[in-house]
């Protein structure tokens, strides 16, 4: 419980550092004018309703005062108004949360599935061709980001290609659509499957290559581990010394990678959306900052803070989990 509250403490502490700081860039860093109502309703709006939107939102208020409105109305569920969608916040990014949490987690679980059997056969296999081959792509895909790789798999996959053989003519691509619908897989599974896998890809190569070049690492010393020569010395199974004895001990940084990727899986749902012009709240954050739209950024902005420090703290039980002394250690801290 101790460590549960403390970590409950630093969470509250970053929510507020960075949502507070968001706050402040939006009210004085975007070239916004002094007046955050005006800012808010834009140029052209009358007098009546800015002085009505300040004293709403409090906007006359000082900084400290302005945000703990917001963080209130925000646990209320009142996130305030976006003008330039004519829509509430809440309502607005409940219309696009859903598009950026399927493929944030379609892209974790597909990039663990790719890396875990991979990192563990080349670590296996250390030094061989297979190894070699597995190290180079890894490397490829870590140092290519999602604004190349998007159009890269669009070229390859969903672009008809035409090739000529003499008289037999080979068609690649066309295999998916190039902009992408919102079908959700409750809808119809198929079209779902259709729209999403390009966008999906993307965002797991560079992940699975990253976590694959971790976990081999780790499994490459684990391996050489005085407790694993003994394991085989009393004759267990090779794969049960590999998969379980080695591997157990090999997932500290490959758990914490997923934590920390997070941010990146973010970073690149903007590009994704963007380029598949799948509406989600990557894109949704781009266009809020570009039109000033103040309560959509730093709801926004709050959620996805929320998001990355409940992940890590799911990451932290985990270790738990992996390594019972560590739970252990934590109940007599």
């Amino acid at each position: 419980m101790r460590y549960f509250l403390q970590r409950l403490l630093q969470f509250s502490i970053v929510f507020f550092i960075v949502t507070f700081a968001v706050m402040i860039l939006m009210r004085l860093g975007l070239n916004a004018p002094g007046d955050p109502a005006r800012t808010l309703l834009g140029g052209t709006a009358d007098q009546a309703l800015i002085d009505e939107t300040t004293a709403k939102y409090r906007l006359d208020s000082n900084l400290f005062v302005q945000y703990f409105f917001w963080l209130k109305g925000m646990l209320t569920g009142d996130m305030g108004y976006s003008v330039p969608n004519s829509i509430s916040v809440a309502a607005y990014i409940q219309t696009r949360a859903m598009t950026t949490i399927l493929l944030g987690l379609y892209a974790t679980f597909f990039a663990v599935l790719i890396s875990v059997p991979l990192a563990v056969h080349q670590a296996y296999k250390r030094d061989s061709m297979f190894d070699k081959v597995g190290s180079g792509l890894s490397f490829v895909f870590v140092s290519v980001p999602a604004i190349v790789l998007a159009p890269i798999l669009t070229i390859v996959l969903i672009n008809e290609t035409e090739i000529s053989f003499g008289d037999y003519v080979l068609t690649i691509g066309g295999w998916f659509p190039r902009v992408g619908d919102k079908i959700y897989p409750w809808e119809d599974l198929w079209a779902h499957i259709e729209n999403f896998f390009v966008p999906t890809l993307v965002l797991t190569l560079p992940l699975a290559a990253i976590y694959t070049r971790l976990l081999r690492g780790d499994m490459v010393q684990t391996l050489q581990a005085d407790f694993v020569t003994l394991a085989s010395a009393k004759g267990v199974s090779p794969r049960r010394v590999l998969w379980v004895h080695a591997l157990r001990n090999s997932l500290f940084s490959f758990v914490t990678s997923i934590g920390t990727q997070l941010g990146a899986i973010v970073g690149g749902a903007i590009v994704v959306e963007q380029f598949f012009d799948l509406d989600g709240m990557g894109s949704m954050l781009v266009g809020a900052i570009l039109s000033k739209d103040l309560f959509t950024v730093q709801s926004t902005a709050a959620i996805l803070v929320a998001c990355v420090v409940v992940v890590n703290l799911i990451v932290d039980l985990m270790y738990a989990v992996i390594d019972p002394r560590i739970r252990h250690m934590r109940a007599l801290a």
